[in-house]
């Protein structure tokens, strides 16, 4: 019985020392590079437990500088669709996946008729 209490006292404690992850694994700040053929910038994305946030890009023509909401969202445990309408007529709509260890959101998205990819790291 010591032995048991010793052991589960110990995994309490590794425990502790892991990184503590959002309980959904999405929700939070994510900032990466995109990429557009030779183009490229910063891609920023929140988002909340509810699916609810925001996106803004650097550098992506047409479709402004400032954060703008999303829209169609859905969400799982590790994937995330969303689309989001900039300054511009086009609309950004993306489809991306957590990788394993949870730090890192990998995506495709189009944009204006042009593929885009992105990797975004937890802030």
């Amino acid at each position: 019985m010591r032995i048991t209490f010793l052991m589960a006292l110990a995994a309490a404690g590794w425990m502790a020392l892991m990184p503590v992850a959002t309980a959904d694994g999405l929700s939070g700040i994510w900032s990466g590079p995109w990429y557009r053929g030779m183009t490229s910038g910063t891609m920023f994305l929140e988002i909340d437990g509810d699916g609810k946030g925001q996106v803004r890009f650097t550098n992506l023509d047409n479709f402004g500088d400032d954060a703008v909401p999303l829209s169609r969202v859905k969400k799982g445990s590790a994937a995330l669709k969303f689309s989001a309408s900039g300054t511009g007529p086009g609309v950004f709509a993306a489809d991306s996946q957590l990788t394993s260890d949870g730090n890192i959101l990998k995506g495709d998205g189009e944009y204006d008729g042009f593929d885009i990819k992105f990797k975004l790291k937890r802030q």
